[in-house]
């Protein structure tokens, strides 16, 4: 095991090592001054504009224009064309699970913080349910990999993802696109821009999504289709200038949201090596299906559905102060849905659910800037912000071996949770030498939370089996002390804490977690030629605590997990090879994580449902490198790929096998974090010729590999690896003016899924990925 894990450390290193080799090399031995054609990606990932290739992070960066021609039109779509990225839409219980690097949190319930910072506009979505809307009028997206506290809003683990929208033009502009794709899809999306009046600029942007279904139950074969689309979005922009003294930004924006949600497909468990299931249903037989794109099952009843709406508005204010710069982002977002799940893969009601949310988030922030010489630059910063959360879970189960043991039907869980952060942040960097730059920058955040909530009885099932068969059979021969019976419509979670001052009686769970925490970061910035960049950083962030927003039966259950800390190391180099045409970015990184928040198991009267809990101590490694080579004025190649080496060193965890009260354990310490491929690549050719004085041709392609995951040692949470391949070409004016495009993706229909686990009560499913699409597009501007 020793010599597996020092070679696996040597290849990377020795990978890393040979693309920044070959970056620093390669960039020492330019000479000429044309960049070759290349263009060039202006970010504001340090909160100040610059060329990617100038700032000393590991960002992946697509313009606008790139993610239009890619087809990219979810964040799940953008982790396929972004190394070390991974983004599970698991539609269990509505809420993406977004990774960086194998940090992440396989966690569902809407309640729980992403450790991956999601922001539009410098504004942050702490909750990733929000997250889903229709990406339109995008300028750029920037994926910063790694803790980056000292310049962001809220406190993370993994990075940030930021979608920049466009802004109101000094000068009139207006375009649109119209898309028509397989399962009767229709995309279109439209903006202007331009002025109003003197100083006051104004930009409308909108977008219409329809399609019909694209899974096909496996028990009703001539039922309607699941999976159609129906998003609707609008922003408005309104930009006042101030004179010679700044701006004012106001926006607003609104999205609704009543497609379906996608279905999962059960499996036969014995294909990892599991049983069949691990309780089978009480009526009706599962079908399995493997090797089906498009097979999946549900129940009529519990059409997987949503009825989403956002919206929300915000306010930047920018002050030029003589020496200082200003900065103010005040923003407001309300979120509700309604929205429906049947996520056991079978045409059976052993695991549906039906949630009720309201979520409001509302920010905060202030910074002032150095505003002069580029030799020593800073921000200061304050950070505030509360969100609020109340959720209705409604969980249905009258099929399930579950209810047929205890006579439950129904599960109801009502809870309320209020987060309040406040945070201050220092970057600053000083130039050392012509060559070498310092950086270095500090955060303290104070977070609190509350929560407030319980499972309560729905139809009178659940008091009945309590105070017929879990008292006196399971609560009492436990030594725990008897409680008072249930009454119909009433609060079911046994505190089972002995410190707890309901201690042996049914109550609502009502706690306050504080975290106070300081994070870091120090840095240097090589740059021996305006060519090559080479970057050390070390650096710590950490996501503070939380609850369990899952059906509870016992207290225990229910206690709030702790924050986790990661300390983060990186080498890296951006080089830019004009002789060639080639930029070429390389780095190789180190993580040290403690307290990773992740699901597990809790042990209850009724059996191992879900938990929360941390894992003490795991590392991770690798090697990431992205490349972009103008081969010829005609042929272009953009490739990115990844080594991900991860490894929990120390864990023991709640076996399966566990009995209330004889909790089990088990040395977990060994297995691999979960959506952490070690492999993933990308790569995209492109060729272009002109067909007539002012118009061309484009062929364009894209190959995308992502290695397998073990679950993190959960064999049925596990998945394979997979090869996508997209393809399109596109015909249009020089001056971009219009363009018409034949597209594809998947185009082999490649068998895929992109997450697996138990679908509730017993029943192992996957959610597959989509299979081959394709479709015209048309794009003009004026």
């Amino acid at each position: 095991m020793i010599y597996k894990e020092q070679a696996a450390l040597k290849g990377a290193l020795m990978f890393g090592a040979s693309v920044l080799a070959f970056a620093v090399t390669g960039a020492h031995a330019q000479t000429a001054a044309s960049d070759g054609g290349m263009g060039e990606i202006v970010v504001t990932a340090q909160k100040r504009a610059q060329s990617v290739n100038d700032v000393g992070i590991t960002i992946s960066a697509f313009s606008g224009s790139d993610l239009v021609d890619k087809g990219i039109s979810t964040a799940e779509d953008l982790s396929q064309i972004t190394p070390g990225l991974v983004v599970n839409d698991a539609g269990a219980q509505g809420a993406p699970i977004y990774t960086i690097r194998g940090v992440g949190f396989s966690n569902f319930y809407v309640n729980s913080s992403s450790t991956v910072g999601l922001y539009v506009d410098e504004v942050a979505i702490p909750y990733t349910v929000a997250s889903r809307g229709a990406l339109f009028d995008i300028e750029r997206v920037e994926v910063l990999k790694g803790p980056q506290g000292d310049l962001y809003g809220r406190n993370t683990t993994a990075g940030q993802i930021n979608f920049i929208t466009a802004k109101p033009t000094r000068d009139f502009k207006a375009g649109g696109s119209i898309e028509y794709g397989r399962f009767s899809s229709v995309d279109a999306e439209a903006f202007v821009s331009g002025p109003i009046a003197n100083g006051v600029q104004v930009r409308l942007a909108g977008k219409a999504v329809q399609s019909s279904g694209w899974q096909r139950s496996l028990s009703r074969p001539d039922d309607k289709e699941l999976g159609a689309q129906d998003q609707i979005a609008f922003r408005g922009k309104v930009n006042f200038d101030l004179g010679s003294v700044g701006t004012l930004l106001l926006e607003g924006h609104w999205l609704r949201d009543k497609s379906d949600n996608v279905a999962a497909t059960t499996y036969d468990g014995t294909e990892v090596g599991m049983p069949t299931a691990q309780s089978l249903p009480t009526v009706g037989t599962p079908i399995y299906s493997t090797g089906k794109i498009r097979a999946a099952d549900w129940t009529q009843e519990f059409r997987p559905k949503r009825d989403n709406k956002l919206k929300g508005t915000s306010a930047h204010l920018d002050l030029d102060l003589g020496p200082v710069a200003f900065t103010s982002i005040t923003a407001y977002d309300n979120f509700r849905r309604n929205e429906t799940n049947d996520w056991d893969g079978a045409a059976l009601n052993d695991s549906a659910s039906i949630n009720n949310t309201k979520l409001d988030v509302f920010s905060q922030e202030v910074r002032l800037a150095s505003n002069g010489s580029d030799d020593f630059t800073w921000i200061v910063g304050g950070y505030y912000s509360w969100d609020k959360i109340k959720e209705t879970y409604n969980f249905f189960m009258g099929d399930s071996y579950f209810a047929q043991a205890l006579g439950v039907n129904q599960l109801l869980t009502r809870y309320k949770q209020k987060t309040e952060s406040i945070a201050g942040f220092a970057h600053a960097e000083y130039q050392l030498a012509s060559t070498l730059r310092l950086i270095g920058g500090v955060r303290y955040t104070e977070e609190r939370r509350s929560f407030t909530g319980c499972t309560y009885d729905r139809d009178g099932s659940l008091a009945n089996a309590t105070n017929n068969i879990i008292i006196p059979y399971l609560i009492v021969p436990a030594g725990l002390p008897e409680p008072d019976p249930i009454l119909p419509g009433g609060c079911s979670v046994y505190d089972d804490l002995p410190d707890s001052a309901t201690y042996g009686t049914f109550a609502e769970f009502d706690e306050k977690i504080t975290t106070k925490k300081w994070m870091w970061k120090a840095g240097l910035n090589f740059e021996p030629t305006r060519d090559l960049l080479v970057y050390l950083t070390a650096s710590s962030g950490f996501k503070s605590g939380g609850f369990n927003g899952a059906n509870a039966n016992t207290k225990s259950q229910q206690v709030p997990y702790k924050p986790e800390k990661l300390t983060a190391y990186e080498l890296g180099a951006k080089a830019t090879l004009r002789d060639i045409g080639m930029q070429i970015n390389g780095s190789v990184f180190y993580y040290d994580y403690k307290n990773k928040q992740e699901s597990g198991l809790a042990v209850t009267f009724v059996g191992n449902i879900s938990g929360i809990t941390n894992i003490p101590k795991s590392r991770i490694y690798g090697a990431e490198m992205d490349m972009n080579w103008q081969i010829t004025d005609r042929l272009s190649l953009a490739t990115g790929g990844a080594y991900l080496n991860s490894k929990i060193t120390d864990w023991t965890a709640i076996s399966a096998a566990s009995l209330y009260p004889d909790v089990v354990y088990y040395d977990a310490s060994g297995s691999t974090l979960p959506n952490a491929p070690k492999w993933s690549f990308n790569a995209t050719p492109a060729y272009k010729f002109p067909v007539s004085g002012d118009m061309s041709v484009e062929l364009a392609g894209d190959v995308i590999y992502r290695d397998s995951t073990s679950g993190g040692g959960l064999a049925y949470k596990a998945t394979k690896d997979y090869w996508l391949t997209n393809a399109r070409i596109s015909l249009g004016r020089d001056d971009s003016q219009w363009k018409v495009s034949l597209w594809g993706k998947n185009v082999f229909s490649t068998y895929y899924w992109q997450y697996a686990s138990v679908g509730g009560n017993g029943l192992y499913v996957r959610v597959n990925g989509m299979p081959a699409t394709y479709g015209i597009r048309l794009d003009v501007k004026w």
